[in-house]
């Protein structure tokens, strides 16, 4: 996983908040911020990303292929 301040939780939780549509709460740190555009901009990356905090399939229940 590339270099990164917030926790492992923390990066989960907005994982979480993108994949069910919470939107980022104004006190949300730069770092997190930058993380959420990029897993929000490009599912590849979100899957990629989530299988790097040993999640896997965090987009199955969106696929269009079901």
């Amino acid at each position: 996983m590339r270099n990164s301040h917030l926790a492992e939780n923390d990066l989960k939780n907005i994982l979480f908040d993108v994949l069910d549509g919470i939107p980022a709460s104004s006190s949300e740190s730069l770092e997190a911020s930058h993380f959420r555009n990029e897993i929000e901009t490009d599912n590849r990356k979100m899957e990629f990303r989530a299988e790097e905090l040993g999640l896997k399939n965090v987009l199955f229940e969106f696929s269009s292929d079901i």
